[in-house]
This record gives C-alpha cells, sequence and structure tokens, in this order.
C-alpha cells in the first residue's frame, strides 16, 4: 500500500484465496473452507503446520493472518527491545514509535468493549493467581461502533474507505468475520493498495526466484496454488519483498538456496534465531449447565500478568465451531520420553466420566475457555530445509537437529489451567501434540530471516535488505529477533511501516495526489 501511495508498480501474489465477509465459513467444521490442506482439496483460511518439535497455526488467504488471527494488537513493554536480542545499533524504541501509531491508526486499534462471560472468568482467574491488578480487557482491531447505528460507515479513512459494520460480539473472529467488523488487512492496507493501482494475483503461488544480472532484474516463476494441474507463469521486477511468514518465507529462500541454486549465496543464518513466542495453548470445559456463555465476545477480549514475563489471555470460537476439541486432551503433568503419554493415558482413565462432555456433548465453545500463554524468556531454535516423516518425506521447513529444545510444558500454564478447571466445575486440557509428541503449539512462529547488522547474524540488513542480494527484501514475522511477549501482529505491522519509509516517492506520481493519499491513510 505504501509503495503503490508513492506511485510505484506494484504486484501482490498471494497463494491462498479472496475472501469476503460473505464467503468464510459458518463454523470450523466447514473445513474446506477453514483448512489450508491442499493435499485434501481444503483451500481454507486456518493453516496448521506439524514440524519436528512445533505446531504452527498460522494463515491463508487475501490478508494473510488477519483472516483468521483474534484481532489482538498491542504493544510490547519497551524493554523487550533492550534485552540483547535486538541490535543494539537501533534506538528500536524511538524508531518504532510513529510506525507504532500508524499502525495503530490504519488498522483501528481500540479497548474491547463487548467484554463477555469468558473475560469474567479471567478476571476472577487473576484474583486467585494473586494479580488481579494486572487483568485489562485487550486492544483490538475490531470496529464497535459505539453509537449502534444500523446503517454501514467508513469510520477510518474519511469516507474513501470500505462501508463497515459494528461488531455483534458473536465471537467468530477466528473463523472469518461474518459482519465485516474486523479490521483485516483487505479492510484497510490491502483495500488502498489495490484502490491505488496494486494487480494482486490470488491462488498464486511463487516457487522460483533468480536475478539477471546484467538488467538487474529479478525473475518470479509462479504456479497455480489451488488447481490440480500446474502451469508456470513468469513475472519481473527490479525489486521484490517477501512477506510469506516465517514458514512461507523460510520455505522460499531454502529452496531457491539448496534446490534450484538460484540465490546459492544467502546467509548461513538463514532459518537461525526462531522463536515461538514462548506460547502453550491450554483450556478448560465446564461439566455443568449454566447461563453462562464463552462463546460470545471476541476472540481474545482480556489478558492479565502472573509474573513478570508472562501473559494469558483467553481465546474463543463461537457457537457450533467445536472442530477444534479434537486437538484437546484431560491436563497432563510434566514428564520425559514416554513418561508423558503414560500420565495423559492416566488422565484419560481417572477421567473417563468427565469425556463424554469433552468430546460427544453440543455446546462445547459455549462451555469451554482456551487459554494462550506467552512468555517472553528467550527460547529459540534452527530450521532447516530437509525430508521428514512429518512432511511426506518432501524437502521442506524443519526444526534442525540441533535446536535448542522449546519447552512443550510450562508451570504457569499448567497451575492457570487447573485452577480456571476448579473454577468453572470443569476439565483443563492440553494440545495433544505438546503432550503425546512433546511438541509445543504456536500461533506466533518469529524469526529464521532476523534483522543484523552482520549476515553471520542474520539475513537482512537494518533496512531490510537481503545481505549480498540488493533488491531482495524480508518484512514479515521472520526479520522479528526476540520474543516480544504478546501477540506480534502490531510490532510486524509497525516494522513493515518503518520499513516503507526507505523507499522516496516516486516521479510517476505528482506531489499533489500523493499528499492527498497520504491525508488518507
Amino acid at each position: 500500500m505504501r509503495l503503490a501511495q508513492k506511485g510505484y508498480s506494484v504486484a501482490l501474489i498471494e497463494k491462498g484465496r479472496r475472501w469476503s465477509k460473505n464467503d468464510f465459513p459458518k463454523s470450523n467444521w466447514n473445513i474446506k473452507k477453514f483448512l489450508w490442506a491442499p493435499l485434501i482439496r481444503c483451500f481454507g483460511i486456518q493453516q496448521i503446520s506439524l514440524l519436528k518439535g512445533v505446531m504452527v497455526l498460522h494463515g491463508a488467504g487475501l490478508g494473510g493472518g488477519s483472516l483468521v488471527y483474534a484481532n489482538t494488537l498491542m504493544q510490547p513493554d519497551p524493554q523487550i527491545f533492550n534485552n540483547g536480542q535486538w541490535p543494539s545499533e537501533v534506538d528500536w524504541v524511538s524508531e518504532l514509535s510513529n510506525p507504532y501509531r500508524l499502525a495503530k491508526k490504519n488498522l483501528g486499534v481500540a479497548v474491547n468493549q463487548c467484554p463477555g462471560d469468558a473475560d469474567t472468568e479471567m478476571k476472577k482467574l487473576a484474583q486467585s493467581m494473586n494479580c488481579e491488578s494486572t487483568y485489562h480487557l485487550t486492544e483490538v482491531g475490531v470496529y464497535f461502533n459505539s453509537k449502534k447505528s444500523a446503517a454501514p460507515s467508513d469510520p477510518y479513512f474519511k469516507g474513501h474507505g470500505p462501508l463497515r459494520n459494528g461488531c455483534t460480539g458473536c465471537g467468530s473472529c477466528m473463523i472469518g468475520c461474518p459482519v465485516g467488523a474486523k479490521n483485516t488487512l483487505d479492510q484497510n492496507y490491502l483495500f488502498f493498495a489495490e484502490k491505488w493501482g496494486t494487480k494482486v494475483f490470488t491462488e498464486m503461488q511463487v516457487d522460483k526466484i533468480s536475478k539477471e544480472d546484467r538488467q538487474n532484474i529479478f525473475q518470479v516463476e509462479v504456479i497455480p496454488s489451488t488447481p490440480l494441474f500446474k502451469k508456470r507463469s513468469t513475472l519481473k521486477a527490479k525489486n521484490i519483498i517477501l512477506a510469506a511468514g516465517v514458514l512461507g518465507t523460510l520455505g522460499l529462500l531454502f529452496k531457491n538456496k539448496y534446490t534450484y541454486k538460484t540465490l546459492p549465496n544467502l546467509p548461513d543464518s538463514l532459518g537461525d534465531h526462531v522463536r515461538t513466542n514462548g506460547e502453550s495453548l491450554c483450556g478448560a470445559t465446564s461439566l455443568e449447565k449454566s447461563s453462562k456463555n464463552f462463546s460470545l465476545g471476541i476472540a481474545i477480549g482480556s489478558a492479565f500478568h502472573p509474573d513478570e514475563n508472562t501473559k494469558i489471555e483467553p481465546v474463543r470460537y463461537p457457537s457450533g465451531s467445536d472442530f477444534m476439541k479434537f486437538l484437546a486432551v484431560p491436563l497432563t503433568g510434566n514428564g520425559s520420553g514416554l513418561l508423558r503419554p503414560l500420565k495423559m493415558l492416566s488422565s484419560f482413565i481417572k477421567n473417563i466420566f468427565k469425556l463424554p462432555h469433552l468430546y460427544l456433548k453440543n455446546k462445547w465453545p459455549e462451555r469451554t475457555i482456551i487459554l494462550l500463554i506467552m512468555q517472553s524468556i528467550d527460547q529459540k531454535m534452527s530450521l532447516r530445509y530437509k525430508r521428514s516423516i512429518f512432511s511426506f518425506f518432501k524437502k521442506s521447513v524443519q526444526i534442525s537437529q540441533q535446536s535448542e529444545k522449546i519447552p512443550s510444558y510450562l508451570p504457569t500454564a499448567q497451575i492457570a489451567t487447573e485452577l480456571l478447571g476448579k473454577q468453572i466445575n470443569g476439565i483443563g486440557q492440553n494440545v495433544i501434540s505438546e503432550v503425546l509428541l512433546d511438541t509445543p503449539a504456536t500461533a506466533h512462529i518469529l524469526g529464521g530471516c532476523v534483522i543484523a547488522n552482520d549476515p553471520r547474524k542474520g539475513v537482512v540488513n537494518f533496512q531490510h535488505q537481503v545481505y549480498g542480494y540488493p533488491g531482495l527484501y524480508v518484512c514479515d514475522g521472520s526479520v522479528v529477533p526476540g520474543n516480544l511477549g504478546v501477540n506480534p501482529s502490531l510490532t510486524i505491522s509497525a516494522l513493515a511501516e518503518r520499513f516503507s519509509e526507505q523507499f522516496p516517492v516516486s516521479s510517476r506520481i505528482n506531489n499533489e495526489e500523493y499528499l492527498f493519499r497520504k491525508n488518507i491513510i
């Protein structure tokens, strides 16, 4: 959007589909529309990638993760940028100050205005953990329409943006907002990018990147991502910006470094310093009939901090969307090797009469509070390009054998989940991958192409340009060099705003038109 705003000729290539509010699935049981799994002909918005060592939840479609994420747009503590993970040569707090302001404005960040029963329970849980003073409602990218006007309006862009409806608190944020209240990227940045000339190619996937040295132009080969028969086509550009998320960007760079050998001089640090944002996913399901309905509200409406390194947020799916319950197992204690799976078996036996409430009874979203636990403690791993049983022995991004072990058991998460289970008269749960495979789950994988002052330490310089390849840039979560301790989308957006500042206004646009565009967004 910023490049189109400045008069550049821009093309955007997206492997997923274009979605409107009427296209989203009514529940996550509609796996054709919910899951992105081309192998079984599913082309939805939620991608789940299981690596040997981590399970990653990420988005697919025009708008990326914003289509399926929980809207949560919070700025990390300034101390995060001074903890030794971010390059000290840059004053990141100062440099990102205005980019954060722009990102908040254009993404419509507001404090949650429709807390629900799950948020009330979070406040009680914070009391139980002696940290009630840290409880707060989240800052989110949602249009709440406080005037309760029935007429759609453009609340953000002086009448030049798309018409919007206010949030109804239906809880559908993570299967696709059906009313158009969620500030997904197609409602702001992408809307104006297309309005100002960006050509968007959906259901197309970048495969090969090469550079014509004589003309100093990149050649990009793309293939269709959804048809069975894939015909290649080629685009050319002076500059390329990779923004495919950690797994997408790393996959492209690894393939072109090692398989096609078209980018052989990519830094050997490619794939290093990958982090999971210190996350664990747990939850609790009530076993009794109640007037409470945990499915109503926005996806993540509140949060609290049990200690200085940890944040806990409640997550909800809407009524009827109980597909994810099959990723849950009864709360299981710690243990290495086979010990934890054996403890899981013991938990199944111990809770045998409670299991029908978890797996068979209706209204799982109404009775369940999922807990997202994030920690800013530094833990990292390395990803490499190799074959694995998890990729059906095709070469793909996988965790290196030399990686540091990312824990799948967080004591604070277990304590909070156990307390929550008792609080709502229910059963606590872990994600099955954490227990059975000793594999943590994350919705916020970061790093792999991190910003650094040296190619031995990272892949891109402070201007996001890939070392050794002028004109090739990376600008997504893969450049983030450390855990943030909060949902990272706002920081990724701020980094993109900072990145775009380096490009001057093109001579193809007159100053009056540029100022007009800049005044809008």
